[in-house]
């Protein structure tokens, strides 16, 4: 079961790296957005719950951001799709993470499924030249692939499943979407030019981001007035 959501979470990390090729970080960062929305249905069906109203809406808001930000930059519609998936595998192993997460150590869920995620990268590997480009790697992009796999992969995933003891799939999700604002922002500041983006972009990335914001916060002030009621019917019995 483990090693079966590594595999997703591989197929995720494919989907974003390949969104990345086609069209640039800023396009891929923008689309994670659509995380939560689509956490605001796997939800449901995992967790055998209704259908959040304020949840469809949030749908909405995204979804119409997203055909915004398709209008700001047709040409990297390749991109968007792939985002997109990227996005929609995120939500569906943050969900199964959520589900199971009682049932083992964070160490021991992340051990394995690592090793799925790995499993199909190397089963991507020969498509896209990847068994030559390792005998060619320089000791220096050998160091970041480390970095990035351990101290900004493996570790904050393993935190995240940690997190789920405390907070819900689309909460997580919620936080993750805070990603795409300093990550287009850094993205900027590191590759210049090919990074700069229509207005149009920003605008429909902002409304998307906001909207998620905003719902969060609406969410957490409506668990912050349940909870205080709860004390109170405690206290009066």
């Amino acid at each position: 079961m483990l090693l079966g959501i590594g595999m997703v979470i591989g197929l995720h990390w494919m989907a974003f790296f390949g969104a990345i090729k086609v069209s640039n970080v800023a396009v891929a960062l923008s689309t994670l957005s659509t995380g939560a929305l689509f956490s605001a249905f796997l939800e449901p069906l995992f967790f055998k719950r209704k259908i959040n109203l304020s949840e469809i809406i949030l749908a909405v808001i995204v979804s119409a951001c997203i055909l915004l930000i398709y209008n700001a930059s047709p040409e990297y519609w390749l991109g968007i799709v792939l985002g997109v998936i990227c996005s929609f595998l995120s939500a569906l192993f943050s969900v199964m993470n959520g589900k199971i997460h009682s049932k083992f150590p964070p160490q021991k869920i992340m051990f394995y499924e690592m090793i799925g995620g790995w499993f199909i990268v190397c089963l991507f590997l020969p498509f896209f030249g990847g068994f030559i480009s390792l005998t060619e790697i320089s000791w220096w992009d050998l160091g970041l692939l480390i970095l990035l796999g351990g101290l900004f992969t493996a570790y904050p995933m393993m935190e995240s499943v940690n997190l789920m003891k405390y907070v819900s799939p689309f909460t997580l999700l919620l936080n993750v979407n805070l990603e795409p604002v300093y990550g287009i922002i850094l993205a900027y500041f590191i590759f210049g030019e090919s990074e700069k983006m229509t207005p149009l972009f920003y605008i429909a990335t902002g409304i998307m981001v906001l909207a998620i914001v905003v719902n969060a916060l609406q969410k957490a002030r409506i668990a912050k007035k349940t909870k205080f009621l709860t004390k109170v019917e405690e206290s009066k019995n």
